[in-house]
Order: C-alpha cells, then sequence, then structure tokens
C-alpha cells in the first residue's frame, strides 16, 4: 500500500471537517472529500473539537 503524503489542513478545511462530523455526516464520507481514508481525518483528537487555538503573547 503507497503512503500518501501528509495534508496540513487550513483553518477553514479543519472547521468544514468538525462542521460536518457534528451534523452526522459519516467519516468515510468527510474522508472522500479530501481523498483520504475516514481513519486519517479525526484521530487525533478522537473526534472531540480541540479547543480554539490562541496567541498566548498576545496582551
Amino acid at each position: 500500500m503507497k503512503q500518501r503524503t501528509r495534508i496540513y489542513y487550513s483553518a477553514e478545511q479543519r472547521a468544514d471537517i468538525w462542521n460536518r462530523w457534528q451534523r452526522g455526516e459519516s467519516m468515510r464520507s468527510i474522508g472522500r472529500l479530501f481523498e483520504r481514508q475516514s481513519s486519517s481525518i479525526l484521530e487525533p483528537s478522537g473526534g472531540i473539537r480541540p479547543p480554539k487555538r490562541t496567541d498566548h503573547d498576545s496582551p
């Protein structure tokens, strides 16, 4: 099996993935949008939307 290169999703793409997941779309259909297997879409956070990142250096 050929290993694919990593995709770095933009903030907009990540939001779209989470919105689709919360609406109940299957991981398989979400994965197809990005030409990826479903297991490579939300796995790092276990299906829970991570908190929005903020810049801790700003006042």
